[in-house]
């Protein structure tokens, strides 16, 4: 998808890699959380934002790194 969502996700221990037929793929650090496919080639202006939400519930702290300092709100 974006090179910072996947640096993010390599620094947080996620396995990233692409399929045979293009896709991409990333597999959380925690086995138990499913692994998130995206599309190669987004054709939907929301697609990565769709991507994000997925990989976010699978456990990808985003943003990355977290702020320091004061509490977001």
């Amino acid at each position: 998808m974006t090179p910072q969502i996947e640096r993010a996700a390599r620094e947080q221990g996620w396995q990233v890699g692409r399929t045979a037929k293009g896709h991409y793929r990333y597999v959380p650090p925690d086995p138990h959380q499913p692994i998130v496919i995206g599309s190669g080639t987004p054709s939907d202006h929301r697609s990565v934002n769709n991507f994000l939400a997925r990989l976010k519930r699978s456990g990808l702290i985003w943003p990355w790194p977290p702020s320091k300092g004061k509490n977001r709100k």
